[in-house]
């Protein structure tokens, strides 16, 4: 994880940008290009755009494998693209299989597209997770691992919070299991969304010194202060993705989406600082 935490240090933001492009949502002058093209414009246009207030980026593989093999290209190009803008690289795939299968997501996400860390579902134990551990080690680029520990989508208390002790309990513990320290954070961070606080401050109970990554801030109802419980003691350890408040801001301004996106991606990481969240 050092990579995502020396990138929100050099950038004093603790901002990821999450590309989730929406075919229907881009931009009138892109629509008459076929979808790959348009998607490729747009998605270059919102990194520059990004890249002087986001620390990282957030790329969501299923809207590139939708595309079909030119989509899957695009998504590794885009890979390197923000590599090249300095913007490391989170594969925001959700993976949640075993063994030789694991291996072989792993090696695809972290070795051949070159993501420096990817999101895993840990339903399956830690079979599910180990793999991915092991090929970031042994990339050896100060990457690493995302568990879906308490998400932020509506129904997500309904199965997280329905055990005792809650399913979101067992994947903190699994998380402080796997994790290996070699930087300022362990190589083995969780998914906390910034929806349910209360969750969002048992976990950091349960995972003291472990990198947080935060969806639901913005277009999902959150804000900064679901954020703030999620601090670790120095003030920080989250990441907070936004997706689509930047990528669509256009749609509610009177500016280009590049100016949209830009405004919105400094607006993000200026509400962040204010409310205490350092790097």
């Amino acid at each position: 994880m050092q990579t995502l935490v020396d990138a929100t240090r050099r950038k004093a933001s603790a901002l990821v940008a999450g590309l989730d492009p929406v075919p229907s949502r881009l931009p009138p002058e892109l629509r008459d290009l076929s979808e790959v093209f348009a998607t490729r414009e747009f998605c270059r246009d919102i990194l520059e755009a990004v890249e002087p207030y986001a620390a990282a980026v957030k790329l969501q593989a299923a809207f590139f494998e939708r595309l079909g093999p030119a989509g899957m290209r695009l998504y590794a190009d885009l890979v390197g693209a923000a590599s090249a803008l300095g913007l490391p690289v989170i594969a925001d795939v959700k993976r949640g299989d075993i063994g030789p299968v694991a291996a072989a997501y792993a090696e695809a996400h972290l070795g051949v597209y070159g993501a420096d860390c990817v999101t895993v579902n840990p339903y399956m134990g830690v079979d599910a997770v180990v793999p991915f551990l092991e090929e970031a080690r042994r990339r050896n680029r100060g990457g690493g691992v995302f568990v879906l520990t308490a998400t932020s989508n509506p129904s997500s208390g309904a199965f997280q919070e329905a055990t005792d002790p809650p399913l979101y309990e067992v994947a903190s513990k699994l998380v402080a299991e796997l994790g290996r320290a070699g930087g300022d954070y362990p190589d083995t961070g969780a998914v906390v969304g910034a929806t349910r606080p209360e969750v969002g401050r048992r976990v950091r109970e349960l995972l003291p010194e472990t990198l947080f990554l935060t969806p639901g801030y913005g277009a999902q109802g959150g804000d900064a202060s679901g954020v703030h419980p999620l601090l670790d003691e120095r003030g920080g350890g989250v990441l907070v993705n936004s997706s689509r408040s930047i990528l669509y801001a256009y749609e509610d301004s009177e500016t280009g989406y590049r100016e949209a996106a830009r405004e919105a991606a400094r607006s993000a990481r200026d509400e962040l600082r204010r409310v205490g969240v350092r790097v």
